[in-house]
């Protein structure tokens, strides 16, 4: 058996490293920056910097790789030829699966159909979801065997939706779109599925329960006995959010997975009020039971 690599392994990375070496994997993580080496190694898995445009770096990182998780976010500076280039370079012939973690975004809007699946067509695309698109279609020429995990909002210790109040810039507003989620205890799970032999090539990883973030936050801060900070209004909002906020935020999708329960079976948080008191309690400011 090969090595496990970990392209870009950051929060949800790290997450996906425990459980492949808890199953007996040799894990190994990338991060484009010495800082970051040392959260990788506290998993327990391997660790090295490379950038994803620079076959010097990427051919070390993938060496002995059987199976590839690419977690890394597309390029926003036109260098998506040159990670092409260099990832086709780099890859050794060992590589058996190749999973990339894309976004539900690459769906698009669909305006009128309520619930997007594994079948639903791409819809109108903005500058966010056309990027993961282009690169879904980009790697599907590149590797074999591509599986693709489109991937709704993720959330989870230490990225609770409390932790996204304080954060500069964020702003709850009423009239908000029911929108999908998911707990990265769940998407490592079907992440890890994905790598199997009879896996599908896309899968979608969400809740059961897509729900407007400002109900989210009011069931968070009535955990805590907190107040809720006053919601702005639709317009208002969509004035003081960048044109990436907007379009993350104001396109929400419903989404559930067809293909999801044969690979894992049940969520371990189905719906955020289980995910968030799980959350909240492994960060140790929730008690428990």
């Amino acid at each position: 058996m090969g090595t496990a690599v970990i392209l870009g392994c950051g929060y949800t990375g790290r997450v996906l490293a425990k459980r492949l070496l808890d199953a007996g994997r040799r894990v190994r993580g990338t991060t484009t920056r010495d800082a970051g080496r040392g959260a990788i190694v506290a998993t327990g898995a391997e660790s090295a910097v490379a950038r994803l445009d620079d076959r010097k770096t990427l051919e070390p990182a993938l060496h002995d790789a059987d199976v590839v998780f690419h977690l890394a976010p597309p390029p926003r500076d036109g260098s998506l030829s040159a990670e092409m280039g260099a990832l086709q370079a780099a890859l050794p012939s060992t590589v058996q699966r190749f999973v990339y973690g894309s976004t539900t975004g690459a769906f698009g809007d669909h305006d009128g159909n309520p619930w997007i699946d594994e079948d639903t067509p791409v819809g109108r695309l903005g500058p966010r979801g056309q990027r993961r698109l282009d690169y879904e279609r980009a790697l599907d020429g590149v590797v074999s065997d591509l599986r693709v995990v489109r991937i709704a909002g993720i959330y989870g210790p230490d990225r609770t939706i409390l932790r996204a109040l304080l954060r500069p810039g964020f702003v709850l507003f009423e009239g908000g779109p029911p929108t999908s989620r998911t707990h990265v205890d769940d998407l490592a799970d079907l992440l890890a599925a994905m790598a199997g032999p009879d896996a599908p090539p896309l899968a979608i990883a969400c809740d059961e329960a897509p729900t407007p973030t400002l109900d989210v936050a009011r069931y968070a801060c009535g955990l805590l006995g907190l107040e809720l900070p006053a919601p702005l209004t639709l317009e208002a909002a969509r004035a003081e959010m960048s044109e990436a906020a907007v379009e993350m935020r104001m396109s929400g999708r419903r989404c559930r997975s067809k293909v999801r329960p044969a690979l894992v079976g049940a969520l371990r948080y189905p719906t955020y009020e289980t995910g968030i008191v799980a959350s909240l309690r492994a960060e140790g400011v929730l008690a428990g039971e």
